[in-house]
């Protein structure tokens, strides 16, 4: 091997140089105005309510591109944005090719945190059935202005955890998948008002649901704060029309003295709602939707 390169020093050099140039012209030279307004018009012209727009891009060594400001909007609301990233970096795996199963892999930057992982199509066809992986690293929830207008109320936390989904572009509800996530250190306003509060503080709120026939099975929610701690769980039955979803959930709320401390003001209701409280727990259900919910005390 020595004797090789000792004999085409020459050789070699020629092609790290043609190497690195053409890297080098690929970067600087690279038509990123035309493939960002190529991606864009695909992207649009998909049969989707969703308008996809970047601000820039470049190729990314291996054989990456990194996208910058990137925002999906809906088409008759532009200025309603359903997600944003500051930066996207997405490369395909050129191994699984030869598999027969496409892999696209992508780290973004949004909401002041990561969100990575991979995506798997069948056939090596992006309008095929896809597996999907996704990690969430310190998404600050409370920056995601869209999630107040999809849930009619507004959260603030750090979110981490991860996703797994499974389905087809085309009918995303009758996909199967989990989640397993964690909340921490933020406020969530309640469906409807407890004595004279309007959302409650938590430390900690731990988050495992799965997705499977247009049904999201919520096997835990539990939640820790300096007010209160509650378990919730049940199903959310989806439709088309995401605040239309139907709710058949049950909990129990332990409130801490601090509970009843920030209710001042309506000693009678907070006497109503000591006597109903049983071993220091207070039960309730929720029906309706999650546009109208309907909270009852049991």
């Amino acid at each position: 091997m020595k004797q090789f390169v000792s004999k085409n020093k020459r050789w070699l050099g020629y092609i790290f140089y043609c190497i690195i140039l053409a890297v080098f012209l690929l970067y600087y030279r690279f038509p990123s105005d035309a493939l960002r307004d190529y991606l864009q018009i695909r992207a649009n012209n998909l049969n989707t309510p969703l308008f996809f727009s970047i601000d820039r891009i470049k190729p990314w060594p291996p054989f990456g591109l990194r996208l910058w400001q990137t925002e999906i909007s809906l088409k008759d609301k532009p200025a309603k944005v359903i997600f944003g990233a500051d930066s996207l970096l997405f490369r395909p795996s050129a191994w699984s090719f030869f598999k027969g199963k496409g892999k696209y892999c992508f780290e973004c930057l949004a909401y002041g945190g990561d969100i990575s992982g991979c995506v798997y199509f069948e056939n090596n066809n992006m309008a095929a059935p896809f597996t999907s992986e996704i990690e969430l690293k310190d998404i600050r929830i409370g920056t995601y202005e869209y999630l107040e207008d999809l849930i009619g109320r507004h959260v603030d936390g750090i979110l981490k955890g991860a996703i797994n989904y499974s389905g087809q572009q085309k009918d995303l509800m009758n996909g199967v998948g989990e989640a397993n996530l964690r909340l921490l250190d933020g406020r969530v306003e309640l469906l409807l008002p407890i004595l004279s509060l309007n959302s409650i503080d938590f430390n900690e709120v731990k988050i495992n649901m799965a997705l499977k026939k247009q049904t999201i099975n919520l096997t835990r929610l539990e939640l820790e704060g300096p007010q209160l701690k509650g378990t919730l769980s049940g199903t959310i039955s989806l439709k088309s029309n995401f605040a239309k979803s139907t709710l058949d959930l049950k909990g129990r709320v332990e409130p801490f003295a601090s509970f009843f401390k920030d209710a001042e003001g309506v000693s009678s209701a907070v006497r109503l709602f000591k006597k109903r409280l049983r071993r220091g727990t207070l039960g309730f259900i929720i029906r309706g939707t999650i546009g109208e919910p309907r909270i009852k005390f049991t």
